[in-house]
Parts: structure tokens; sequence; C-alpha cells
């Protein structure tokens, strides 16, 4: 019976154990969602064997989306014999026919299709731990200083968001990382990140906190430049390579590798963060004592962002304090004798290294110089530092101010270049004509970005325009422009640029954007398509839980400020429908693509001045357009009335407007007076919308806010109007800024804000000169476009000067 018993227990322990094995060994028709999931899976066995994985083959769609994958042993195929002078691998290959294949399905996921388990090679076996070995080494009495412990403040934010591991890396190195840091700044297995770089710089903190410093070792990236796994390894990682043979010398480095072992190894996940799959704690060779760790030129300093770097510095001179140690024998020694001569041009202002390079300046002043003598109305401006150094310039020219005295009620503030590496700091002020066209209001090189420098750049604008202000103001939102902005423009509007903000978006989630082939789209039809709030709740919801981003803090952040950004929000504030016009390749995504930090002035400013002038001719082409395009008769009076006085781009929208009308259908709800309200719906819809009718002044309001959103009036507008029997909009629905003769100086009101208006408490001689400046600039503007309306303004302008003289002579005689 006990025989019988013992049987049945061992039979039971051999049956767990096959079940254990059995679900970590592949099998046929197995399902992964992701080839990086099957990728895991098989490493996983493989390290149970004993062997290596390496990725052997792939297979694309032209889209490049990968639909097949071949994981093989790292012993497959056959050595290649080396090159000379290179040395042979040590593990010769030996032809190993095991593999792993997975195929897409319809799903998109990945099934198992082949699998070869035999190997021609002996298997490494497992390591078994051995209890015994004591890695609890005792601790060198420098390192218990809590002081020379302190992290650095700035990077201790870098903490992982979660950490399953335990850390069981061991070592019986003579240098370990072991008791030496907090536990919370210790690496450790299956620990995440927002991305690579947090990783990195976690690492780095506890690279300080150690005693060593860390260089980026391995990249690996997919064919769509995807960053999937990174490497950080010890700065003594490898060894010194020979560079007899390299013509003239090279600065030694301030140290020797020691092919040291210590890394940390991450890799992204379904989510796009980033997962500690491999953590090695162990050096072969001594560690820097932290209270002389400020002595070594560390490589990762380079890596930190300026402002990181110059906080870790100011942090450093707090905590070290040039504290006596027990090493300075001299207690009285001069400090200042220590301090360099040129520290005294050292400026605290949060300027962007690299940026203006020396003799820049002079190329800018020669550009300006030379503009302004082909403009006279060429203008621009400096902002200086405390120390008379020129940190900030604008400028714009004549038709920059003549465009914006016409579609200057709508501004596009555009810093994308935050969210781009070693560009110029350019920051352009956008508009929309009326061919819903980008035009260009001014340009900024803005070095500092502080508050102060915002308000001098948005203060030159003002004065490049003379005082004339715009409506509504559209801005990234991160940029840093409380309520001063109301002090330089009162009753403005500001509103978050939703182009801004997708292009930021590139920036936060950009391997979302990459690891999905829909997210783009998805995203994009949040931020611009849906009008209504409940379609944009819902699609909101919908798309942050199929992309299980529910924790992003960034997205949620973004989601908070939604009545900034989102359409659905705020429809009583005229955007004139720029966020579509932008999201076409517009003058400031031609532009970006030229403005590499490495480029010269010159040669910037030529691609810039080349794309400025397509741009311009493209608007020319618009205008000509309109004198030339086909007479239509369209069977509606109110259709004729738009054709007669839209361009033609805004017309195409005025038309499918009025093309959508047709299906709505129109219910009266009340009367009071002589105000009436109707409900109108589509039959196939279930939303409705409000219309409210004054007969007494024919204003006209609906609950979907286009005109006041757009400028143009909406389909259940027009309905109602044909309804009662108005067949025609009414004038105060047609805005200039949309007409074919936006552009004619009779339709140019020269009001109190005219950019050419004198002061209208001085004479009236300044006020005439002042309103003949500004017509006679939009006549020298038009004229200088083609030679033959110069040559007809030339003709005139002598003509002209004579009848002046007459009028003049008259009234003297007269007087």
């Amino acid at each position: 019976m006990e025989e019988s018993s013992d049987m049945q227990i061992t039979v039971a322990e051999s049956s767990e154990q096959q079940t254990q094995t059995e679900s970590w060994v592949p099998k046929l028709d197995m399902i992964f969602e992701s080839e990086d999931k099957a990728y895991w899976f098989y490493c996983n066995y493989a390290k149970e064997l004993g062997f290596g994985v390496r990725k052997h083959f792939v297979k694309r769609r032209s889209s490049g989306q990968v639909y097949c994958r071949v994981f093989s042993c790292y012993k497959e195929g056959f050595s290649r014999n080396p090159k000379e002078g290179k040395k042979p691998r040590a593990d010769t290959r030996t032809g190993c026919k095991a593999h792993f294949t997975i195929r897409i399905n319809e799903q998109g996921q990945f099934r198992v299709t082949e699998f070869d388990p035999v190997h021609n090679h002996d298997l490494i076996p497992k390591p078994v731990p051995n209890p015994d070995l004591n890695t609890n080494l005792p601790v060198p009495k420098t390192l218990k200083n809590p002081k020379t412990l302190k992290p650095v403040q700035q990077i201790k934010k870098f903490v992982p968001l979660k950490c399953t591991g335990t850390g069981t890396s061991t070592s019986t190195s003579t240098s370990t990382a072991s008791g030496m840091s907090s536990e919370s700044s210790v690496p450790k297995m299956d620990m995440e990140f927002e991305d690579a770089d947090v990783a990195y710089l976690f690492y780095v903190n506890y690279a300080d906190s150690i005693g060593f410093s860390v260089r980026k070792h391995y990249v690996k990236k997919r064919a769509s430049g995807l960053v999937y796994s990174r490497t950080f390894v010890c700065h003594k990682e490898g060894f010194k390579r020979k560079r007899g043979d390299e013509k003239g010398e090279r600065k030694p480095k301030p140290y020797d590798r020691t092919g040291c072992p210590a890394l940390l190894t991450v890799h992204i996940t379904k989510n796009g963060k980033f997962r500690v799959t491999e953590f090695e704690s162990k050096h072969n060779h001594p560690l820097v004592i932290p209270s002389k760790a400020h002595l070594v030129k560390w490589r990762w300093r380079k890596k930190y962002p300026s402002h990181l770097q110059n906080l870790l510095e100011e942090e450093e001179e707090e905590e070290l304090g040039f504290e006596n140690e027990g090493e300075n024998e001299n207690e009285d020694m001069d400090i200042s004798t220590l301090v360099p001569v040129n520290c005294i041009n050292y400026t605290r202002s949060k300027r962007k290294e690299g940026c203006m390079r020396d003799g820049e300046l002079g190329e800018i002043m020669k550009y300006f110089q030379e503009k302004q003598i082909m403009d006279p109305g060429f203008y621009y401006s400096l902002q200086l530092d405390p120390f008379d150094r020129v940190t900030n310039v604008f400028w714009n020219d004549s038709k920059s101010k003549f465009d914006f005295e016409i579609f200057g009620d709508l501004i596009c503030f555009d810093t994308t270049y935050r969210y781009s590496e070693n560009v110029r700091p350019l920051v352009l002020f956008l508009g929309l004509n009326n061919h819903k066209q980008i035009i260009l209001f001014g340009s900024a090189f803005l070095y500092n970005e502080s508050e102060e420098s915002f308000k001098w750049l948005f203060e030159s604008f003002k004065n490049s325009m003379r005082g004339k202000k715009p409506k509504v103001v559209l801005t990234d939102r991160h940029v840093a422009i409380p309520d001063w902005l109301s002090e330089i423009w009162e009753g403005i509007e500001r509103r978050f640029c939703a182009w801004q903000v997708y292009n930021e978006a590139l920036s936060y989630l950009n391997s979302v954007f990459v690891g999905s082939n829909t997210f783009d789209k998805e995203f994009s039809r949040v931020l611009y398509d849906f009008e209504e709030l409940e379609e944009f709740e819902f699609e909101w919801d919908k798309m942050v839980k199929e992309y299980d981003l529910s924790s992003n803090d960034w997205l949620n952040d973004l989601y908070k400020e939604r009545e900034k950004w989102a359409p659905p929000y705020n429809r009583e504030i005229f955007c004139g429908d720029i966020r579509n016009s932008l999201r076409k390749e517009n003058f400031s995504s031609l532009v970006r693509k030229y403005s590499n930090q490495e480029l010269e002035f010159r040669e910037f400013i030529r691609d810039f001045e080349i794309k400025l002038e397509v741009i311009r001719e493209n608007e020319l082409r618009a205008d000509v357009r309109i004198d030339n395009q086909v007479q239509l008769f369209p069977f509606a009076r109110i259709l004729k009335q738009g054709f007669d006085f839209y361009t033609l781009e805004i017309f195409r929208v005025f038309q499918a407007e009025f093309e959508f009308s047709l299906d709505f259908m129109i219910y009266p709800t009340s009367q009071t007076d002589m105000i009436y309200e109707y409900r109108v719906k589509n039959g196939e819809n279930p939303k409705e919308y409000f219309i409210k009718f004054d007969a007494t002044n024919t204003l006209i309001n609906c609950t979907c806010k286009k005109f006041e959103f757009v400028g143009i009036p909406c389909r259940h507008v027009i309905k109602t109007l044909d309804i009662i029997n108005i067949k025609e909009l009414p004038e105060k629905y047609l805005l200039n800024r949309w007409s074919k003769n936006a552009k004619r100086i009779s339709s140019v009101r020269f009001d109190e804000t005219s950019a050419f208006n004198a002061d209208p408490n001085g004479s009236d001689f300044a006020r005439r000169y002042g309103h003949l400046c500004g017509l006679l600039s939009k006549v020298a503007i038009r004229g200088a476009e083609s030679e033959e309306s110069y040559n007809l303004i030339e003709s005139l302008s002598d003509r002209v000067f004579n009848q002046i003289c007459h009028v003049l002579i008259r009234s003297r005689n007269a007087s």
C-alpha cells in the first residue's frame, strides 16, 4: 500500500511537472498578440533549454507591415571567414536547424506555423545557484555619509512606473552595487518606464549614486524608425581600440576601458512603455567614491538637456560646498584663486546653447539691411539680455503688414520647433487668407523662452502692425502667456491650436503612433472632426480604451484642457477653420524641413525666402483665378449670391452646406412678438438643432454656431431662410474676409485700429497722411506683383500728381 501511494505521488508530481513544462514549450497554431510577444516567448523557452535566439528572417508587405517572422538558434548557419585583422567569433556556428516561425492571421495576431526543436549541438545547462555564496559585502565608510549619498533631486522623479521583479542579480566582483543605494533607485527586472530616455536617466541616477558613468551602447530600431530596444552600459565597457593607423592624434580619454559587463537593457511593450529585460550589476573595476564624482568628466553630462545640466551643477555646488573632507591641509586657501578669469562673463539667462553661432548676428543684420533697402516697410526688432547680447530677433515685411490689415482677425502663434531636435528656434505668426491658404504675418528666432521674451515678442509684433489687434490668438498649450496678453491686446481671445496639439502628440505618443497603423487616423478624427459634444466624448473614450492609454499622463492632461482646443467647445470664438488648412502642407511645415541647426544662416534664409515666395505665388494664382473663373448659373438665388461673393474655395464649402440643407426638416416651436424659434433635424439623425430668428433686424442664430466659429452660414440657417422665404443671405452674414474683393483697396476699412492710421488725437494733416500712407502702400504692394501692373501705376502717378497740384492751387485761390 505504501509503495502504491508513493507511486501515485510520483506520478502526480511528474504529471504536474509535465503540465508546467508544456506551458512554456512552443506548439503549432499557438497565437500571440504581437511578434514581440512571440519573440520573448521563444527567448524564455531558449533560456530554459540553454541556447540563444537570433531574429533570422522577416517578410514585409509593401506598406512595411511585418507578416512573417523566423526566429532561429544562435548557431544557425555557418560562420563566414573573418576579414583580415578582424577577431574571429568565439561561438562557431554549426548549421543548427532549430527554429520558430510565426505568420500574421486575419485578426492581426501571429500564429505559429513552424517549430523545429532539434539542435545539432550541445545545449548549455542552467546554472545552479549557490546558497553559500555571500554577496552582502561591507560598505566602505566613505559611502555611509548620508550627505554624499544625497541623490540629485531633479533626477529623482525618473522612478519606474512599476516594479514586479525582485532584482535577483548577484555579483562576486570586487566592486558591486549591493547595498550602496536605496531600494527604489536600484534597477530590477520588469521595471517599466514611460520611454527609453526616462529609463536612461533612471540608470544615470543609479550610476551617480554608485560611482560610475553610463554610455548609450546599443539601440534596435524597426524599419519604421521606432526604437524598440536600448542597452545602457558602464563607461568602461569594451576595450580601447588601436588608432595607430589614423592620421592626426586624438585627445586621450580620461579613463581606460576594462571590458566591464555592467549593463541595463529595456525593451518596448504593447502600450509603448519600456520594460527592463536585462540588468547586470557587477563591475570589474573600482568604483568612484561619490564625494569625488564631481572631479570626473562623466560622459552622461553631455546627454542632459541644458536646463537639467545647469541644475545639476548648481545642486552639486550647494551639496559639496567646498567642504573639508580631511584631504586639504591648507584650510586658509583663498578659493577666489581657483575661479577662472572668464567666469565674469557667465550669465544665468536660459539661453539655448549653440543656437546663434559666432558671426551669425552679423549675417542676420546684413540680411535685414538688404531687405530694408528693397522694402521700405520692412520691420525688425532685437531683444538683448542683461549683458547686451542679442537673445531674440523678430522681423516682417510690407506684404505681411498688408495681409494682416485684411486678415488679421485670427493669428496662429506657431512654436512647433519646440517638439523637434536640432532645429532653429523659429517662431511664426500665421494667418488665413480668403482662399483658406496659410499666410505669414511675422517671423522670429526665440533663443530665450522666458515669459519676458514672449511678452517682448508680442509687443514687437504689435508695434510692427502699428497697434492693430487680432480677435483670436491660437497658441501652443505650454507657451508662457498668462494675463499679460490681455494687457497688450485688450479683449482678445486665446485658444489652443489643435494642429500644434497634434505635433505635440507626435512627440509624447511617438511609440503609439509608430506602433499602430490606425492610431494616427483615430487621434486626428478626435482632434479635428467631431463638432458635437456627445460624439467627441464617445470617440475619445473609445480611443483611450482601444489603445490602453488610460494611464498616460500627457493624454489625461490634454483631456482636462479640452475646452480650450476641442471643436465642440467655445464655438462662439471665430477660428476660421484654420485647423484644416494647417493640416495640409503649409508654409510652416515647408520651412521646418530646412531649419536644421547645422545649416548656415545664409542657407537657411535662402530656403526661407524660396518657400515664402512659393506660398505667395500660390496666393497670386488663386487671385488670378477669381477674374478668370467660368460664370455659373446655379438653380438657387442663394447659391448665385454665394458664387458672386465668395472665393472659389469658400464657395465650395458654402455649396456643400446648401446641398446638406436639402435633407433637413424644419418645425416651428414658438413665437414671441417678432422672434421665431424653429427645430431643425435630419430624418436619419436624431440630433436636433434650434434656430432663433429676429424678423426686426434679420438676425438669425443656430445652436451649432458654425457661422460664429467658421464665418460661413450653416445648413440649418440656410434651410430656415428658405422656409421663411428669404432667398438671399442678409449682408451681415457675408464676411468680407471670405470675399473675392477682400484685397481690393475700396473694401479695406480704415478705422481706429488701422495699422497705417496716425494718432487720432493728432492734427487733421497727420490723420490724412496716415490714411494715404496705408492706401498707397497697398497700391504699391499690388502693383509690384507683375511688370504690367507696375508700368500701369508708374504711368498714372504723374497724372495723379498733376491733378493733386491743380486741386491744391484751386483751394488756395478760393481761400
